[in-house]
């Protein structure tokens, strides 16, 4: 770390490690010590501050803010500090497609059109909302920890492009003419061809270099490379269905084909679509209809004869109240009736905190709703209250594991659980109860906004854990 770098920004975000740089700054490998979790912190340099663009940065930034979509990595936070602009955004675990192309070399092809089109989500999701990323290249393209593929450096009008950058850049930003949503899928189409090819583009397309691309994957790739952007697919949610079309084709069925011709067979990898009636069985002869009408009203009354035989047989050898009685005889019983069991009481349990899942499950399992264990602001909960925050921040950071939560909807819950702790620490017990139905509120409007998912550790503590 240089003397001029800050160790703490803002009072808030330590700075652990220098993860990249550029004319325009340094990214860091940061911690949240209020939130209390890893970010990412993009300092912009003195080059950034001498051009006059902290304002762009701060309305660049408050731009992509908006855009909340699972393919695009959010912005938490912008600010200056001490005159020096800086950016903070969630922090991706995984490795960029940079990385990944280094690493591996061309990738397969379903995999590439899953990788592509999740970014092609992310940019439309930013093209929709007005911002256009305009430096796209494949360390922009990063994966989170859960396997989903985020775009992440959105860039600024200002800033250079690198020499190793300028095949990613549109025809019409090399020659002076700006860039707009258009360039952005140009740069998509060199990544695709690399991540195809293993080498960017070399005047056809990648089907030269590697005979296996089908050929509408080919044609789509040269049409994203087109010098005219009007020659470019239109969207990138247009580019995300013709890749999820190429990736998982219709497999045709011919019902009844010429003598001339025949079905093609279906391919390794092909996802076949049928309608519901052509997945019903033949209907049976009426013979064997009416056999296996007879077969199933026998073993029924069988079933049934079997079962009030078992439930007499109980009911005799049984103490107490039988299950099922008897039939009575012709002759009245002297023996006098059955003492009614007084029923035993069940101790009313003491709500308690679920435990975080430990592992990945390994089967399906049925889950009904959940029982309420307590309500939030009344009485005492196991553990005191302390407990209870430590809990809930807890699984507020197991949700952000499993991109569950808005990250800035978690972060804010946290600082108030902060918050309240210090309330709680005071003595102000009420305030603190306060506090933490204000964060239940919160995350209750967050689901319905979208902002947390409804199925989670997040959702069950919310029902199990209701508003008074």
């Amino acid at each position: 770390m240089s003397d001029e770098t800050p160790s703490l920004v803002a009072g808030r975000y330590r700075l652990d490690e220098l993860i990249g740089s550029s004319p325009m700054g340094e990214v860091w490998r940061g911690y949240d010590t209020r939130a209390d979790w890893t970010v990412a912190v993009r300092m912009l340099g003195a080059k950034a501050v001498g051009a006059g663009t902290r304002q762009v940065l701060r309305q660049h930034a408050q731009a992509i803010a908006r855009v909340i979509h699972p393919n695009v990595a959010m912005v938490l936070d912008v600010g200056d500090n001490d005159g020096a602009p800086f950016l903070v955004m969630e922090f991706l675990t995984g490795p960029s497609l940079a990385e990944e192309l280094a690493g591996r070399g061309p990738m397969k092809i379903v995999e590439v059109c899953d990788l592509v089109g999740q970014a092609a989500a992310g940019l439309d999701a930013a093209h929709r909302a007005g911002v256009v990323h305009g430096q796209l290249k494949p360390g922009s393209l990063r994966l989170a920890g859960s396997g989903v593929l985020k775009v992440v450096g959105f860039g600024l009008a200002e800033q250079e492009t690198a020499p190793e950058d300028r095949r990613y850049r549109a025809p019409e930003q090399l020659d002076g003419r700006g860039g707009e949503a258009q360039a952005d899928l140009y740069a998509l189409g060199v990544i695709m061809y690399e991540l195809l090819a293993g080498q960017p583009p070399a005047g056809q397309g990648p089907r030269s270099l590697r005979p296996d691309v089908p050929e509408e994957l080919d044609r789509l790739v040269v049409a994203l490379l087109a010098e005219d952007p009007a020659q470019r697919p239109g969207s990138g949610e247009s580019l995300r269905r013709t890749l999820a079309g190429i990736a998982r084709p219709r497999a045709k069925v011919v019902a009844s084909p010429a003598p001339e011709f025949q079905a093609p067979a279906p391919r390794a990898g092909d996802t076949a679509i049928f309608d519901a009636a052509e997945l019903a069985p033949p209907p049976p002869a009426p013979d064997a209809a009416n056999r296996r009408l007879f077969i199933q009203f026998g073993a029924a009354l069988a079933a049934i004869v079997a079962v009030t035989v078992a439930m007499v047989v109980w009911g005799g050898m049984g103490q107490g109240t039988p299950v099922a009685g008897t039939t009575p005889s012709a002759t009245p019983s002297t023996s006098a009736p059955a003492p009614t069991p007084t029923p035993t009481p069940t101790p009313t349990q003491e709500p308690s905190f679920s435990p975080l899942p430990t592992s990945e499950p390994t089967s399906l399992q049925e889950t009904g709703a959940a029982d309420p264990k307590g309500i939030v602001g009344v009485g005492q909960p196991p553990g005191g209250w302390n407990g209870y925050m430590r809990n809930l921040n807890e699984t507020i950071r197991h949700q952000v594991t499993l991109n569950g939560i808005d990250p800035r909807v978690a972060g804010k819950a946290q600082e108030k659980i902060r918050k309240a702790g210090e309330k709680f620490a005071e003595g102000k017990q009420e305030e603190g109860r306060d506090q933490l139905r204000g964060i239940t509120r919160d995350l209750i409007r967050a689901q319905d906004r979208g902002q947390v998912a409804q199925e989670g550790p997040l959702a069950e503590w919310l029902r199990e854990w209701p508003l008074d």
